[in-house]
């Protein structure tokens, strides 16, 4: 049998061996029009699938979605922010109207208060750079998989 002295150090060690390691979630992506997408929920009331786009430097967000969050009570006067200038790829800028949203679930992850802009109607929703820069990620292109890890 071995001694209680020796078993308690070691489960406190084992206890913070998981504590403190890194915690990752393998998403799979589809494939579709050259572009990889996923599900992903936003305020808890509205799951939508969203274009990976590591490019686009904030979430994108089509207003009839946004319209939905609103209709759903899981956006409120608040979380409306201050416009934002967007330089687009063709070297137009444009002004674009931005919300904030409370919470956004991809996997097992969760992230709280991300900007989006606020797009066209049926555009399509890119999860850009105000949500991504929040963790590592790792896209195996082979097994279609994106791997996020928490920063």
């Amino acid at each position: 049998m071995i001694p209680i002295k020796i078993i308690k150090p070691f489960f406190c060690l084992l206890i913070l061996a998981f504590s403190f390691s890194s915690f990752s979630d393998e998403i799979a992506l589809t494939e579709h029009n050259g572009v990889y997408i996923m599900p992903i929920t936003l305020n808890d009331s509205v799951t939508v699938n969203g274009i990976l786009d590591t490019g686009a430097s904030e979430m994108f967000i089509p207003f009839n979605v946004i319209a939905m969050l609103i209709q759903s009570k899981s956006i409120a006067i608040k979380d409306i922010l201050k416009e934002g200038f967007y330089k687009l790829a063709d070297g137009s800028t444009k002004i674009r109207e931005r919300v904030n949203i409370t919470k956004i679930v991809i996997g097992n992850n969760t992230f709280h208060n991300i900007s989006a802009i606020v797009g066209a109607n049926n555009s399509e929703i890119l999860i850009g750079q105000s949500l991504l820069k929040n963790l590592s990620y790792h896209i195996d292109n082979h097994k279609k998989i994106l791997t996020l890890s928490r920063n």
